[in-house]
């Protein structure tokens, strides 16, 4: 991977985690969960980003 790849992909993280921030869910703690995992997902797919960039 490329540092041009890798940079567009962090740049797309960071906009999703913007938009799960900004978002107002009407559910309630079923809500409150599911953003929550969305944000350990998003946090998982940076972690292997790193890892992978770090193995080139």
């Amino acid at each position: 991977m490329d540092a041009d790849t890798a940079w567009a992909i962090m740049a797309s993280l960071d906009e999703a985690e913007e938009l799960l921030s900004r978002m107002h869910l009407r559910d309630g703690q079923a809500g409150a969960s599911a953003l929550a995992q969305n944000r350990s997902l998003l946090d998982a797919a940076r972690q292997r980003l790193e890892q992978a960039h770090a193995m080139e």
